[in-house]
């Protein structure tokens, strides 16, 4: 049978999507060559919000710990005395220096980590991630790139040790596929934005407004990034990907995480590339592909042997992606990445369905919708910067 335009629709539709997958591997897999690290731990103030006791982990404390004893400034934020995170803290570490207070923007988290932001008192200040296993070589690697001009860096995390396999899932979901594309729009020069490690000299801190400019949209690191090129400076990736441990983790709560994100990208000006996603993702492409192929009349045999080829092709391009960053890759993990692939229709109309961004029992998206004014000209922060 004579391929018709539906056939031609469909087989262009599946070599986009092959196309963006491998390129998208080619460009991340391999880190940006950076200068030789030239600043010491003295030269860094490490804010660390905590919230809950879920985020003082023995490992953790004892990666801040480390820190400060080869001589950088830690400070913990916590927004209350009573905060489940500080005994923990204090047991493993007692002469932590805990910051205690909260403010009344939108944001639950640039609330409570304000007071850290403007404590903080050395040459570079990184924005650290709770539970991330930040080793000192990997922070001054990653903020090298400030001494050629670089306004931040961002040290994506990298999902470490699942021990079930809803973990399993949300390993994809941050090392397969946010860091493969982030990794490859940063290699094309567009400004990205994720959580891990955010990193700038306290000059370009003060010069965004300290606090303020992480408060300027819904995303915290979306809005700090923006703020920074806004004064013209560049922004980059790190070199590195500090490990985040997942453990055990719920389905439930991995859901929910990824609807969070999805709904919040929605909120920003990127929102149609998070519409663009399932679009040339690996079921998106195969069903185009398989729909080429009945409609130029292949017989089943061949169709069968079509999708299984596209799927190993699939798998092969983020497995090529992982090893090129150090990141293992086996038959779990190509599961996991196909069970996220096959959710990829279903997390947008989830994100779709509602406007509501639960954040740790607050409706972030409600907050924003629903603030009096610009969160810049909030100045209210009750027991700001008292150490406990």
């Amino acid at each position: 049978m004579e391929p018709g335009i539906l056939a031609w629709l469909g087989f262009g539709w599946w070599s986009l999507g092959s196309a963006i997958q491998w390129t998208s591997a080619a460009l991340a897999r391999s880190p940006r060559q950076t200068l030789a690290a030239s600043h010491t731990p003295r030269d860094f103030s490490i804010v660390a919000p905590m919230a809950g006791v879920e985020d003082a982990t023995a490992d953790y404390v004892l990666v801040l710990r480390r820190l400060a004893e080869a001589g950088a400034e830690v400070l913990i934020c916590v927004a209350r005395d009573d905060d489940p995170a500080v005994a923990p803290t204090i047991r493993i570490w007692p002469e932590a220096q805990i910051l205690v207070g909260t403010d009344d923007t939108f944001n639950p988290k640039m609330n409570n980590v304000r007071k850290g932001l403007e404590a903080a008192s050395r040459e570079v200040v990184a924005l650290c991630d709770a539970g991330i296993q930040l080793s000192l070589e990997e922070l001054t690697r990653a903020a090298a790139p400030l001494a050629a001009g670089t306004g931040l860096v961002l040290a994506l995390k990298a999902a470490d040790a699942p021990q079930n396999f809803a973990a399993e899932i949300e390993r994809a979901y941050i090392d397969g596929h946010q860091a493969k594309f982030l990794f490859a729009a940063d290699r094309l020069g567009l400004a990205v934005a994720s959580g891990g490690v955010t990193i700038m000299t306290r000059d370009t801190l003060q010069r965004i407004g300290n606090w303020r400019g992480f408060n300027r949209w819904i995303a915290d690191d979306y809005s700090v990034v923006r703020s920074v090129r806004e004064l013209g400076l560049p922004t980059s990736l790190g070199a590195v990907m500090p490990r985040l441990p997942l453990g055990e983790r719920s389905w439930s709560t991995v859901w929910r995480r990824q609807v969070r994100w999805a709904r919040t990208r929605l909120r920003l000006p990127v929102w149609p590339l998070v519409l663009w996603e399932p679009a040339i993702g690996w079921a998106a492409t195969g069903a185009a592909g398989v729909a080429a192929l009945v409609c130029s009349g292949a017989n089943g045999g061949l169709v069968v042997g079509a999708l299984l080829l596209h799927t190993l092709a699939w798998l092969l391009a983020e497995k090529w992606f992982m090893t090129g960053r150090g990141l293992p890759f086996g038959m779990r993990g190509a599961t996991a990445a196909l069970v996220r692939e096959l959710l990829a229709p279903v997390l947008i109309v989830s994100a779709l369905s509602g406007r509501a961004i639960q954040w740790r029992g607050t409706d972030l998206g409600g907050q924003w919708r629903d603030r009096r004014g610009p969160a810049e000209d909030s100045s209210k922060n009750t027991e700001s910067g008292k150490p406990t």
